[in-house]
């Protein structure tokens, strides 16, 4: 496994002030998750297993979207799930990282929403759907 792809990345470095965002996370134990969020207050998380059955290549099974509307409460961003649909989707994906720190895929993981440019978050990031999910 290619521990370089281990981590939270966002494209919101690569394009700041856009009106939405995508963010990755990979997990070590080959779970995963795509968050995507507008400024229209929507959202939409997929969870996914992953694993690199070849140098730059990605395979990702979707199993789960979960999709509603984000709000702020406070200081925090709180999320209210409006659907929750099991899938099972299979999605092949080149992939490179460099120049720099810079995660490109050669198509986004959800062709609707999803980017193809991202960089690391250092502080990381949490799954945003529960535990349990």
């Amino acid at each position: 496994m290619d521990t370089r792809l281990i981590g939270y990345w966002s494209d919101q470095e690569v394009h700041p002030g856009s009106p939405e965002y995508t963010e990755l996370g990979f997990r070590a134990d080959g779970s995963g998750w795509m968050y995507w969020a507008s400024w229209s207050t929507e959202f939409v998380v997929h969870r996914f297993g992953w694993h690199l059955p070849a140098p730059g290549m990605l395979i990702g099974r979707l199993h789960l979207t979960v999709g509603g509307e984000w709000s702020m409460d406070g200081g925090d961003v709180t999320h209210l799930a409006e659907y929750r649909e099991e899938v099972d989707t299979v999605v092949e994906l080149g992939w490179a990282i460099g120049p720099g720190p810079e995660l490109t895929l050669d198509r986004p993981l959800d062709d609707a929403l999803g980017g193809r440019r991202f960089r690391p978050v250092e502080e990381g990031g949490t799954d945003p759907t529960p535990a349990g999910a």
